[in-house]
């Protein structure tokens, strides 16, 4: 072997996406009796082990970045995520919060194939969320921000909550246009 890179492409058929499927309801209905801040130490130390592990495949480090905003969409006290937001996004977490998984996570280079699986279900259910939140950071990140003036630290708020009301409105939109197209959410 060259040590060239390569891409691997599997197909989940009818049968074996029911199977994430079910997992995924049946981790969702069990994070009703798991406190959030479980959930989301969970899912941080999740996003910690990938991402320092030396034989996480690449993948899987990058599929890990939608739980980190993911849980970041929950904390940030500026994006203020409505509260039906934050509870769909625990108990989505809530899976990775189960220690019993389909691959163990200590098997080299297979050990969090199924972590990414679900992580691609839970992306695609909050797909318009993880939107949203990515351009709000950028969005504030990139404001003008000079806390030394009066005039920008007292400007920023309104510029947020404007922002934030925008995206709310166009995740309406887009979930909307979803349910139209009669795409089903897990």
């Amino acid at each position: 072997m060259t040590g060239k890179p390569f891409k691997v492409t599997f197909t989940l058929d009818e049968e074996d996406a029911s199977y994430f499927r079910r997992r995924f309801r049946a981790a969702k209905r069990a994070a009703k009796d798991v406190p959030a801040e479980e959930i989301l130490t969970a899912a941080k130390g999740l996003v910690t082990d990938v991402r320092k592990s030396k034989k996480t495949p690449k993948f899987v480090i990058e599929a890990v970045d939608a739980i980190d905003d993911l849980t970041r969409i929950i904390e940030d006290e500026d994006y203020r995520a409505p509260k039906s937001v934050s509870g769909s996004v625990l108990a989505a977490l809530a899976y990775f919060v189960n220690p019993e998984d389909l691959i163990p996570d200590d098997i080299p280079v297979l050990g969090f194939l199924d972590d990414a699986v679900m992580i691609k279900f839970v992306e695609e259910e909050f797909k318009h969320e993880l939107w949203a939140y990515r351009k709000f950071r950028k969005f504030r990140d990139g404001a003008e921000q000079r806390p030394w003036t009066n005039v920008a630290s007292d400007r920023l708020p309104g510029r947020l909550k404007a922002t934030r009301e925008k995206l709310r409105s166009e995740v309406k939109k887009r979930k909307e246009r979803d349910e139209q197209k009669g795409r089903i959410a897990l």
